[in-house]
């Protein structure tokens, strides 16, 4: 008798330590303000956890990003390191960019990297990813992503 395929788990969080001054109050302040305006993050409760940690949520209640204060032992990332977030259009897409753009112009602690596209071909299908990079204060950029397919048939 074979087991049964495995579930496959589904990602709800991201957590990183994060250099604690980024989350003194007015860095809170700063991310909230960003994520929340460019994402549609809002903050979570984060008064049964231990750290003062800062939790935005990014979808449902158990999607989330948990960001710890930390000193000295804390996330460093070269530039592209990122975590993707994948959008159902690319309407969708280039909106999210025009509002961190938009809020690029009154902080340019704002970094974008513009869009791109790139073709995959299958045997079936192909499938066009188009993508934008946004980073804001935290050590890891986000990755939007749209992923298009087209039958070749």
């Amino acid at each position: 008798m074979t087991d049964p395929a495995p579930v496959r788990p589904i990602l709800n969080h991201v957590a990183i330590s994060v250099d604690a001054a980024v989350l003194d109050e007015k860095g809170r302040a700063a991310l909230i303000d960003f994520y929340g305006e460019v994402f549609g993050w809002v903050e979570g409760d984060n008064s049964t956890e231990k750290g003062n940690p800062l939790i935005m949520y990014t979808g449902a209640l158990r999607q989330f990003l948990y960001l710890l204060p930390a000193t000295g032992d804390f996330l460093r990332a070269p530039p592209l390191d990122h975590f993707g977030l994948e959008v159902p259009t690319l309407d969708e897409l280039a909106a999210i960019l025009n509002r961190a753009r938009a809020y690029k112009e009154r902080d340019d602690r704002v970094i974008i990297i513009d869009l791109d596209e790139m073709v995959t071909h299958g045997t079936s299908s192909n499938f066009t990813l188009t993508n934008a990079y946004i980073g804001f204060l935290i050590p890891l950029m986000i990755e939007l992503q749209h992923i298009a397919e087209r039958p070749t048939g």
